[in-house]
């Protein structure tokens, strides 16, 4: 069995799909076959598996979301400081947002991108100046669809 400390999980043993081979110059060569897949295969065990997450397997999942520690606080709504010290295990990351982290990394392993997409553009107009009113129209495919307003048109 190979200990796959690289992952940055102390935890984590492969019973095969890897080979190792000795080099002259540089020692021990490991090559892990299918890297993205059994990284996959890891946080979806973390996400579905684990009743509490531990810094290191928080850590884990914000690098596979290829999120730095500030951009994972925003998408959560906390403090970066916040990431940090759960990924210290100096803090306790509270359930609304480990829920949500869970879900992020579902739907990054296995969905199209839709929450996190939904989750960075409410972020983006809690800093934005937003209308007190909307406007819609209806278009010729018969949808409605959102517009903007001319101030002047109203009737």
């Amino acid at each position: 069995m190979y200990h796959y400390e690289e992952s940055g999980l102390s935890n984590v043993w492969l019973q095969n799909g890897y080979t190792i081979e000795d080099d002259e110059d540089y020692g021990e060569l490991v090559s892990i076959h299918a890297v993205h897949e059994l990284h996959n295969a890891i946080g979806l065990y973390l996400i579905m598996q684990k009743p509490d997450l531990t810094g290191e397997e928080i850590r884990f999942l914000r690098k596979e979301l290829n999120l730095s520690q500030k951009n994972l606080a925003g998408v959560l709504g906390v403090g970066e400081t916040s990431v940090r010290s759960w990924e210290a295990d100096r803090g306790q990351i509270g359930k609304p947002a480990e829920l949500l982290l869970r879900a992020l990394y579902k739907e990054h392993a296995q969905g199209d991108g839709a929450l996190r997409n939904m989750i960075e553009q409410l972020n983006h107009q809690e800093r934005t100046l937003v209308p007190n009113e909307i406007s819609f129209s209806y278009g010729a495919n018969h949808s409605w669809h959102h517009s903007r307003m001319d101030v002047n048109s109203r009737a």
